[in-house]
């Protein structure tokens, strides 16, 4: 997608691209430490996330949560501490992202598949739109397990989202915004820690796509406002994939004709 056909704006200022590869390359830089990689020398900014996407791509899920076990047993005690001490009150991440050459029909549609269908591709697109995306697989169930590192957090987290499950999420529908992608955010045995409220509606510019993911409130706020650069560079290339891709006919990709998100 070219520059000037998405818009960033996070607390009011729009982000530029040199804001964004500033960013992308601190969280890349960041995953081959996670993962034990040698950093690649000299070579640009995007040989250096394709290497990265290929690494994690030919790791199986199993492998992946190998890796990172230790570190995973670490923040899973920390955000239930933080969750349970937390009780209600919560922080929020909020990105907003205009975008042209799409409507929110076939957004909805071709988001609700990336978060719920467990393909190969959907595998591969959902590792490389953000670095430190180290596992997104949805069950049979259709709840989409997590292994990402939040904002510029000093470890991953594991989660689960039960997406349409929107019991204990605080941040409001708005009801201008006709799609989302909704759900509440746990770990394994079942501690509510956050969730997601990405709302999304057709605008005369395009679409409108407002991003939330709330936080344990006593989440570091240096954690949640860095997580808002990460919304900013993971739906900015989750929109350049649909946009590129959006020709597929919706009867192949979605035998029922809509996605699961719509606020009916």
């Amino acid at each position: 997608m070219k520059a000037e056909n998405i818009k960033i704006l996070i607390d009011g200022k729009q982000i530029t691209q040199r804001d964004m590869d500033v960013w992308k390359k601190q969280r890349i830089k960041k995953a081959y430490k996670t993962l034990h990689i040698k950093i690649p020398q000299n070579v640009t900014l995007s040989k250096m996330g394709d290497k990265l996407t290929k690494v994690k791509v030919q790791l199986s899920d199993d492998e992946i949560r190998e890796i990172l076990r230790k570190k995973l047993f670490l923040s899973r005690f920390v955000m239930k501490i933080a969750s349970l001490l937390s009780g209600k009150k919560r922080r929020v991440a909020r990105t907003t992202i205009v975008a042209k050459g799409i409507t929110v029909e076939k957004f909805s549609q071709m988001l609700d598949s990336l978060m719920v269908e467990a393909t190969e591709e959907n595998r591969n697109v959902n590792l490389s739109v953000y670095p430190e995306h180290y596992l997104l697989t949805p069950d049979k169930n259709g709840v989409l397990e997590v292994i990402e590192t939040t904002g510029n957090a000093p470890i991953p987290v594991q989660f689960f989202i039960t997406f349409g499950d929107e019991n204990g999420l605080t941040e409001p529908k708005n009801p201008k915004f006709t799609h989302q992608s909704a759900g509440v955010a746990k770990l394994e045995d079942g501690t509510i820690i956050g969730g997601v409220r990405h709302q999304f509606r057709n605008i005369s510019a395009g679409i409108e796509c407002r991003l939330a993911v709330e936080f344990p409130g006593l989440c570091p706020n240096v954690i949640v406002k860095a997580h808002q650069k990460h919304l900013a560079v993971e739906f900015t290339n989750w929109l350049n994939w649909i946009i590129e891709n959006q020709s597929m006919s919706s009867e192949n990709r979605f035998p029922n004709g809509n996605g699961r998100n719509t606020i009916g």
